[in-house]
């Protein structure tokens, strides 16, 4: 296998992903070593049903985003701050930050303007069910301004819905490991330097993170 191959190989998007997946999970496992001992032993891990009692959640994602026609694929790195309002409802604000897996090596063809970064600016809803179980079903419907940076072409700045769905598994109340899957649809307002008439913003994205409840 030459050393150009193996190099590209070794910067797949779901190998980054799975990195940048078990370093989330490893700060989770060190908030809850670091945490003192007294106050670990007043948590008991659920077995029914999530009681919700905190009104603010902190989540964290790693995600393999799949961009259609001219969308920039990659992986995301999501962050939710969640407020409690009157469950199952709770407000959601979300900073998304999209990165290109295409990198430029000798004798490879120099990236397209599908490729580059993303960042998205959203706000909107979000539902969280209980079950007997400690897994919470939740979904998620967002909004707002998307920043994109093409390779080969001008910044950009557009207009995102997105709309997600998942589970959550909580271990304690305050602590959980769960998945998501997303679609963005959207519009972006490219310059002549983008060589790609159709201006769609859409995206598929899934993966998994941690949940913090406060």
């Amino acid at each position: 296998m030459s050393t150009v191959r193996r190099f590209l190989l070794s910067r797949s998007p779901l190998r980054i992903a799975r990195a940048r997946l078990a370093g989330l999970l490893a700060a989770a496992a060190l908030v809850w070593v670091l945490a003192p001992a007294e106050a670990r032993a007043q948590d008991n891990m659920l077995r029914g049903p999530h009681p919700f009692l905190k009104d603010n959640e902190i989540e964290g994602y790693v995600l393999l985003a799949t961009g259609l026609s001219s969308s920039p694929s990659g992986t995301k790195l999501a962050f939710d701050y969640d407020y409690k309002l009157v469950l199952p409802t709770w407000l959601v604000l979300q900073l998304n930050l999209q990165l290109s897996s295409c990198h430029t090596t000798p004798g490879v063809m120099l990236c397209g303007p599908d490729t580059g970064k993303a960042f998205e600016t959203l706000a909107g809803a979000g539902w969280k069910w209980a079950t007997p179980i400690p897994l919470v079903p939740f979904a998620k419907a967002t909004a707002g301004p998307v920043f994109v940076f093409p390779n080969g072409a001008n910044a950009a700045a557009g207009f995102t819905g997105r709309l997600a769905g998942g589970v959550t598994y909580f271990f304690f109340d305050w602590l959980g490991i769960g998945a998501e899957l997303a679609f963005s649809l959207g519009h972006v307002g490219y310059d002549a330097t983008f060589p790609n008439s159709n201006h769609t913003y859409a995206i598929f994205d899934f993966g998994g993170g941690i949940q913090f409840q406060f």
